[in-house]
């Protein structure tokens, strides 16, 4: 369908429906601006106006109006997020700067549940979790610092999702989704009532794909040659699906038990390149109690990486293999051979207990929350990408919190937070938060302290690769040095373990109704950082072992033994550096032009200065180790019409604007110097992202209470769109979707 003949019929829908508009003299506002917007992530259902923290939300009206699939996509709306996209299905979110190819400083949530992956990685799920878009009541998405009331990786943002109880949205739903890159959905979710006791749902889903076609180069090791990805699969699929158990003990206590599974193939991007994801799994088991005063949440995850490899290893294995020489072999072969020394497996779990309870103290004007919380990670990938044997390492943490709520005078609140966290790798870390709230008549004005941290991932504390690159968690690495005696132990050193990134932020915010047609989200921030990881650094010496746990060393780099004298020896690892202050503003503004036409704007802006930023140290602080990895400015403006065509059609055109920036993460590098180019070891330069602004459809036609239709275009006019390093530009995405309604 051209874009000319879609503009014209938005035009003609647009024109007959003003005429037969029905003038209401009421204030049509967008869903996250309404008062009544409850906000359930912050250990106390609030309203949103009221909420002590820097809080958005995407209601399950704004999601329907949407014809995909991928919720993450609905986050490129929200101001504040850092949305940036590497595929028709690769979606990734940040906030606050300091972004990467492997993020881990946003903590995602799922009904109260850690939707992290257990996997090693420890990064958010995006869209390769259990949840279905019709079975999401709304998406709430605190920004900043909240370790103190989520603990530790709550580092630049919480993404909470909430599902939609059976009870209170009983009925069964079906839809169809389908669109241009082979592009498909279909989602069912049924829910039911037994009795006044009883209640149930399942979901489930199936959705797949093809990428855009790019291929990205690969270098081969001590030689400036790029040789293309070699047989890349381009078609993503997901495979979802949920069941809950609801029981109802007394009109005020309630039992839930929940369960699901995803098996996913897609496309990642990393630091170092792209990895083919093959069944890549996730799996829960959850139950939860609540009741006025206490809540329970015990849940277990799973995490598998199937049959995943690394495009750019089995591409070198794959080329060195069929090239004429002693080492060739037929490429049926090689491609077997390929495929089995670059893959990575993993099956690793972790188990969460939460315990939390809640005491209104009226005549003292207090609110209580006080919790512990247990969690036990058991990373498993059988020696192959994490030290040691089958299910070696189990890292245990125990937190506990604590927060106040104290009404003032003259409308004022003062809330306060305290967390502390005992983890098996790291000393005690402890982590507050104060905010002071003034509420007015619709609107509240905050202003606040925040600590906050970011652990080390698994595979930054256990790495395991080629027996050269090692992990440097817990009690460190063990090694002997170069130019000591091979056995004296007096001899032996450790290196400096790492450290949990940290995250000192102020914050001033307003949020509210101004008048009766203008809301107004206004939040500005400055952050102090320090504690980054560097890229694997290199260490003279003979490794011996990772936090206790014995390890062999490559013997092509463990050096030579002349007159019991280690020489030559060296291993890579990762430490700690650098400090960064990173300040900024998020604005939304809301106005209602008429009773059913609204214009929301939205803003951003972030800005920083680093210190003792010598990553590779090498005694240059050079671009990539102070860059942001952020626009400094990126806008959005919405227009949205509502309740056309006697209340059945709904229209949302959108203008996105993204700044050019450079990004560095890793070996991936888009930078405006040396674009078109590559630096060994870098990967090639492709130049800045962002730099773009793109338009976008979204339309809603309600048929029927049972029936409706969606159509949505993402980037209209095609324009060059690239949002992340080692990534194709973004082109034009078209959706269609149908939804049966209570079959």
């Amino acid at each position: 369908m051209k874009v000319s003949t879609v503009v014209y019929l938005c035009s003609i829908l647009f024109l007959q429906s003003v005429s037969a508009q029905d003038q209401k003299d009421v204030n049509v506002r967008p869903p996250d601006t309404l008062p009544e917007v409850v906000v359930t992530s912050l250990l106390r259902p609030e309203k949103i106006t009221r909420t002590p923290a820097s809080v958005q939300v995407l209601t399950s009206r704004e999601i329907d109006l949407f014809a995909g699939s991928n919720t993450g996509e609905l986050l490129a709306t929200v101001p504040g997020v850092e949305f940036t996209r590497y595929g028709v299905d690769g979606t990734t979110f940040n906030a606050r700067g300091l972004n990467s190819a492997f993020n881990n400083k946003v903590l995602q949530i799922v009904d109260g549940r850690i939707s992290t992956a257990a996997l090693s990685g420890g990064l958010p799920v995006f869209n390769n979790g259990t949840t279905i878009k019709d079975d999401i009541q709304q998406m709430e998405i605190v920004l900043g610092p909240q370790t103190a009331l989520f603990g530790p990786n709550a580092h630049n943002g919480v993404f909470s999702t909430i599902t939609k109880d059976a009870r209170q949205y009983p009925g069964t739903t079906v839809s169809l989704s389908t669109g241009n890159q082979r592009q498909y959905s279909g989602r069912l979710r049924h829910a039911q009532i037994i009795n006044n006791r009883w209640a149930f749902k399942v979901t489930g889903e199936y959705a797949g794909g093809r990428e855009f076609s790019f291929t990205d180069s690969v270098y081969l090791p001590n030689s400036p040659k790029g040789i293309p990805e070699h047989e890349v699969d381009y078609d993503f699929r997901h495979l979802r699906g949920e069941a809950h158990l609801y029981y109802t003990l007394n009109p005020k206590a309630e039992i839930i038990v929940s369960g699901g599974a995803s098996t996913n193939d897609f496309i990642q991007v990393t630091t170092s390149g792209r990895n083919q994801m093959r069944d890549l799994g996730y799996s829960f088991i959850q139950a939860r109690f609540k009741s006025p005063h206490f809540y329970i949440n015990v849940y277990n995850t799973w995490g598998t990486l199937g049959n995943s490899y690394v495009i750019p290893r089995y591409t070198q294995i794959f080329y060195a293999l069929t090239q004429p020489g002693p080492q060739f072999v037929p490429p049926d072969e090689a491609e077997e051979i390929a495929l089995k020394q670059a893959s990575f497996k993993e099956r690793s779990q972790r188990f969460n207990a939460d315990l939390q309870y809640h005491k209104t103290f009226s005549e003292a004007g207090l609110f209580l929350v006080a919790g512990l919380d247990f969690e036990n990670a058991r990373p498993n990938t059988s020696g192959t990408t994490v030290v040691g044997a089958a299910n070696a390492i189990s890292v245990s943490q125990l937190g506990a919190v604590l927060q106040l709520e104290k009404k003032l005078p003259y409308q004022m609140r003062l809330i306060g937070a305290l967390r502390y966290d005992n983890n098996e790798n790291f000393e005690s870390l402890f982590a507050p938060k104060i905010t002071w709230v003034k509420d007015l008549d619709k609107i509240s004005i905050r202003a606040g302290w925040a600590k906050a941290y970011a652990l080390p991932t698994i595979l930054n504390q256990y790495t395991r690769a080629n027996d050269l690159v090692f992990g440097n968690g817990g009690e460190g690495i063990r090694y002997i040095p170069n130019n000591t005696l091979i056995n004296d132990p007096t001899a032996v050193q450790t290196t400096q373990p790492l450290k949990p990134e940290e995250v000192h932020t102020w914050e001033i915010g307003i949020k509210g109704q101004l008048t009766p047609k203008l809301w107004v989200d206004a939040n500005t921030y400055y952050g102090k950082s320090k504690n980054f990881i560097t890229p694997t650094l290199p260490v003279g010496g003979r490794a011996l072992s990772v936090d206790g746990i014995s390890v062999d060393h490559n013997p092509a780099f463990a050096g030579t033994v002349t007159n019991d004298t280690l020489q030559g020896a060296t291993f890579l690892s990762f430490f700690n550096y650098g400090k960064a202050n990173v300040y900024g503003l998020d604005l939304g503004v809301n106005y209602t032009l008429l009773p059913w036409v609204q214009l929301a704007v939205k803003y951003s802006w972030i800005d920083g200065a680093f210190e003792e930023n010598d990553a590779n140290r090498d005694g240059v602080i050079s671009p990539n180790e102070k860059s942001l990895n952020a626009p400094n400015h990126r806008g959005m403006a919405i227009l949205t019409v509502e309740d056309l065509l006697k209340k059945r059609l709904n229209l949302s055109f959108g203008a996105r604007i993204v700044e050019k920036y450079d990004f560095y993460s890793g070996n991936q590098q888009g930078s405006e110097a040396g674009a078109g180019s590559r630096i060994p070891p870098g990967n090639y330069n492709y130049g800045p992202l962002g730099g773009f602004t793109t338009f976008n459809l979204f339309t809603q036609y309600d048929w029927s209470e049972a029936l409706s239709f969606n159509f949505n275009i993402t980037n209209l006019f095609n324009t060059r769109q690239i949002e992340f390093v080692g990534s194709p530009s973004i082109g034009r995405l078209a959706m269609v979707s149908i939804k049966i309604n209570s079959l």
